[in-house]
Formats: C-alpha cells, structure tokens, sequence
C-alpha cells in the first residue's frame, strides 16, 4: 500500500515559501513579477508572501521604489530556509523510495538501451515525480517540453520548460510522454512537429509502470 506523500509533493504554502526564500536568498533585488512567474503564482499572492515574511522578520525590504528595492534574509528567515529545505529533503527522499519500486521497469528499459539523454514531454506532477527519479539515476533531462503558455521558460526540479518548438535536431536518446491522461493527444502532437524517439508510461493490472516505444510513422511497438 501506498503511503500518503508529503505536503512538499503538491503545491502547499510550505513549498510556495521554501522557493520564495530561496529565490531572495540567490538574488535579492529580484522582482515580485519575476518571482510570480519562476514560482507560478500570480503577483498578489507573491507580495502577500513577501508582507507575511517582513512582518513574521523573515526578511527585511530596502529601497525606496520598485527600481531600487530589494530583500534581505535576516536571521529568522535563514532559519527557516534551512528548515524548509530539510522538510523538503525529507519528503523527496520518501516520494523517490515509493516512486523507484512502480518505476522500476522504466529504468531497467532504460537502462538496456543505454539512454543517457532525454526530454520529458509534461510538466506536471508525474513529470516532476519522473524528473527526481531520473536525476537520481544519473539520467540527463536535457529539459521539458509543454505546451501550456505560462509554464514555457519556467524551471521544474531545476529543468527548464521549453515549448515544443524548441526542441531540434536529433541529440537526445529519447522523448518520454509524462503524462497518463492526456499521453494520446501529446504524442499526436509530438508526431505532428517531427518529435521522434517517443515513448509513454504504460501502467500493468498489478500497479507497475513500463514504457512503451512509439514509431513516428504511426505505428508502435514494445521493446
């Protein structure tokens, strides 16, 4: 049975602040629409974070307008961070441990066929989940690939979001769909733009995943 995963999994306020944080902590003079679109939430709620830290002294706001402002991490909020980032640590590691057993198939695929660079097509939660495994694994997720507007140019796990258009030549071993519910319209897609090497999740009657190999001429096969 699968155990309940942990809050860091879904979007939560935990996260929401763990990436704020870290965000000032790289770059304090960033702005609050560059933080609404690296986190993917809309400006209101950024300045609502941002007001909760200053007042809880988390951080502290210097400048005296838009142009000149930036965050420092105080103390408490380097505290915080450091807590966050441990929660966080804490609750990938259980998600990888339960996410290895149900993949486990996938690797070994990929493993047999020597794959060592590959993009992601979705970047949602199975897409994450997919991207920590694969990163664990030593694989290079040269990037995701999604169609959706406001996701393009973001990053998840690190990654970067490019649109499918993007994507040329032909250096990569693979193009996994990472997504189950809407893998037949992606890989439609992926076909239409000349994507080849594609590939999507299969789930057996007992619960296991396994990829299966789709050719670009229309027909498909299971290696």
């Amino acid at each position: 049975m699968y155990q309940e995963l942990g809050s860091f999994f879904n979007p939560s306020p935990e996260m929401r602040e763990l990436n704020i944080l870290q965000a000032i902590a790289e770059n304090p003079s960033i702005s609050q629409e560059r933080l609404s679109r690296e986190i993917g939430i809309v400006p209101s709620m950024v300045h609502r974070y941002l007001s909760d830290f200053e007042r809880t002294g988390l951080i502290a706001k210097i400048g005296e307008n838009r142009r000149t402002m930036s965050y420092i991490l105080l103390d408490e909020g380097r505290v915080r961070l450091q807590y966050l980032t441990v929660a966080y640590l804490a609750d990938v590691a259980k998600i990888y441990a339960q996410s290895r057993s149900v993949f486990g198939e996938v690797l070994d695929f990929i493993s047999a066929r020597d794959f060592e660079k590959v993009y992601l097509y979705g970047a949602g939660i199975v897409g994450k989940m997919v991207s920590t495994i694969l990163l664990y694994e030593r694989i290079d997720v040269l990037g995701f690939i999604d169609d959706a507007d406001f996701k393009k140019g973001t990053q998840v796990n690190g990654i970067v979001v490019l649109e499918p258009e993007r994507v040329v030549g032909n250096e990569y071993d693979a193009v996994i769909v990472a997504s189950f519910a809407h893998s037949a319209s992606i890989l439609s897609k992926a076909a239409a733009i000349g994507l080849n090497k594609l590939y999507s999740f299969e789930i057996s009657s007992k619960g296991r995943v396994s990829l299966k190999e789709h050719k670009t001429n229309g027909g498909s096969e299971n290696d």
